[in-house]
């Protein structure tokens, strides 16, 4: 990810801890991030959420060498995991971002083509089965996965997310069950 970017998304991440992404305004984020190319590189807000999205998939591209090999379901929780370490680290802006575009589901859903995109890295990390059919049933599953963990994490205020760890390995658990069950 070009650097630029990742000083547009910081910044961005770092206004949004005190204004909503509907109160922050391009010109604003040009002006404290001071990157001469932004109008070259940031197109619209749209654009912008976009990057913001590719952001974490970046950090966590670089982060997942740290995880060790493991089973299958344990590769999925340390790499949904190491996501929200990352998510963690901007927490308030991630916070306030989605406090705001759950009151706009239509920007909220151009997230979604995005999420799918970072749950289908995820898999990739973690190796799972190269099976078309099963890797679309595993990034919808992993989706609706993180999806619920995140409402979790956003109500988990400990630095060590043992809330956010419990509902991932008990929702691990629930499709572990529905798995053996099939």
């Amino acid at each position: 990810m070009n650097k630029d970017i990742q000083i547009i998304v910081k910044t961005t991440l770092k206004v949004l801890e005190k204004k909503s992404w509907s109160s922050i305004g391009l010109d604003e984020i040009k002006k404290k991030s001071k990157i001469k190319q932004f109008d070259k590189k940031i197109k619209n807000k749209k654009n912008l959420l976009k990057n913001i999205s590719l952001y974490f998939d970046f950090c966590l591209s670089k982060d997942i060498k740290s995880i060790e090999k493991s089973s299958p379901r344990d590769m999925i929780f340390e790499t949904i995991m190491l996501r929200f370490d990352i998510l963690q680290t901007h927490r308030k802006g991630v916070e306030s971002l989605f406090d705001s575009l759950k009151k706009t589901p239509h920007e909220l859903a151009l997230l979604l083509p995005n999420l799918l995109d970072s749950m289908i890295l995820m898999l990739k990390y973690t190796e799972t089965s190269n099976n078309s059919i099963a890797r679309t049933l595993k990034v919808k599953g992993v989706l609706v996965i993180y999806i619920l963990t995140f409402m979790v994490w956003l109500k988990d205020e400990s630095d060590s997310l043992d809330k956010t760890m419990q509902a991932l390995d008990d929702y691990l658990g629930k499709v572990d069950q529905i798995l053996n069950f099939i």
